[in-house]
């Protein structure tokens, strides 16, 4: 289990590192000096084997308030009492809750009692993920789907709430491979209507998410933000060790004024068992690395 001490020395290493991807082009690649609008935060994907006290005291100790809850830490069938109870644990640990999801549904139904249990949270935002049973080269698949995108678009306008389509990389080509793929459903419904970049998974569909953040700003309403390796095998890394370029990123962001939530999905988070403080390690060095780079490019 990670401790303050060791955190404080990981984030500083971390923030060391983040003069790295910059350093050496500092002549090419001038500070935006901007203030960064968005805020940072936790997936609750990267805690899927945690309980809710483990996640919040995790993020209590790596100084993170907010969260994108998902339903293993508040499960959908959850009565107004237990919501209660989550939220003040929630507050208890100086976390907000800010959206909910990534949630996969395939039918009018579940989207529309996916947002009812969102207004009960009292979240804005929904990251969810529409799709529909198709055979495609001869085998069942999930794939887009726009009869469902349409219905989320009316329920956006009734409940007066976002909706963020999560992207899903080349091992998914039917169901929202790219930012941009993710765009294109969206365009003509509601303005409420968006993005959940992932820009891992974009990076891995041979996209730059910079660039990504660049043409679809104006329907981003929340991300995944971490760093990956591809080769041997795609994997999640700590992020001053991946491929992507996160300074890039976060200067894109702060220039086109992105005021939502980044969210750290480390996907190799550990479970109970694991040898302590290994990869919470990992996470902090994520953190503190992240958390420099949004105080690098203000400077």
């Amino acid at each position: 289990m990670i401790n303050r001490r060791s955190f404080i020395g990981t984030a500083s290493l971390a923030m060391m590192a983040a003069g790295m991807p910059f350093a050496a082009s500092a002549e090419k690649k001038a500070k935006c000096g901007k203030k960064v609008p968005f805020k940072f935060g936790m997936a609750g994907f990267s805690c899927h084997r945690l309980s809710v006290d483990e996640t919040l005291d995790l993020m209590k100790r790596l100084d993170l308030q907010y969260l994108c809850i998902k339903d293993f830490h508040l499960p959908f069938k959850s009565t107004d009492a237990q919501i209660a109870e989550f939220k003040q644990k929630c507050a208890d640990h100086g976390v907000i809750g800010y959206g909910l999801g990534p949630v996969y549904m395939d039918n009018k139904n579940q989207a529309r009692q996916t947002f009812e249990f969102a207004k009960r949270v009292g979240v804005k935002t929904v990251v969810g993920v529409p799709f529909e049973m198709k055979e495609i080269n001869g085998k069942k698949q999930r794939a887009e789907s726009r009869s469902l995108c349409e219905f989320v678009s009316g329920l956006c306008a009734e409940y007066d709430m976002f909706y963020a389509i999560h992207n899903h990389g080349p091992d998914m080509p039917h169901l929202f491979p790219t930012g941009e793929a993710s765009f294109n459903m969206v365009k003509d419904l509601d303005r409420r209507m968006g993005l959940c970049l992932d820009i891992g998974h974009d990076y891995r569909a041979n996209a730059n998410p910079a660039d990504s953040i660049r043409r679809f700003h104006t329907r981003i309403f929340d991300m995944h933000v971490k760093n990956i390796r591809l080769k041997p095998k795609y994997h999640a890394v700590p992020m001053p060790r991946g491929e992507m370029d996160l300074w890039e990123v976060v200067r894109t962001l702060v220039e086109v004024g992105y005021t939502g939530c980044c969210s750290l999905e480390y996907e190799s988070f550990p479970g109970r068992g694991v040898k302590p403080g290994i990869k919470e390690n990992d996470v902090a060095e994520c953190v503190g690395y992240f958390k420099a780079l949004m105080k690098a490019v203000e400077g």
